[in-house]
């Protein structure tokens, strides 16, 4: 019986420490955002905003789809969507990121 409980908390802890993680990050176009050692980026989603009360959608394909341990995500200086702003100068890049351990 000690096995088993042994046994299911060793799964149970595994399983805690191996779960996702979503962040959001920020950064104004032209920049980048580093991976930290040890773990992987995907991008759900991204936004550009240029301080106004919404957000514009950006396709995915304009970043990679992993992003590993010490990499750079670089946003773009520019891009089509940012003419949908009334303020093309100050656009930041919001970034839903799905954060998992290598």
């Amino acid at each position: 019986m000690r096995t088993l409980c042994v046994f299911v908390v060793l799964i149970f802890s595994k399983l805690a420490f191996a779960q996702d993680t979503t962040l959001v990050k920020s950064c104004y176009g032209g920049g980048s955002l580093t991976v930290p050692k040890g773990v992987t980026w995907v991008v759900e989603k991204a936004y550009i905003n240029s301080g106004d009360g919404y957000n514009i959608m950006v396709s995915n394909s304009n970043f990679k789809k992993i992003y590993r341990s010490e990499e750079k995500l670089q946003t773009p200086y520019y891009m089509a969507e940012m003419e949908l702003l009334d303020k093309k100068d100050g656009v930041f890049f919001i970034f839903y990121l799905r954060q998992s351990k290598e």
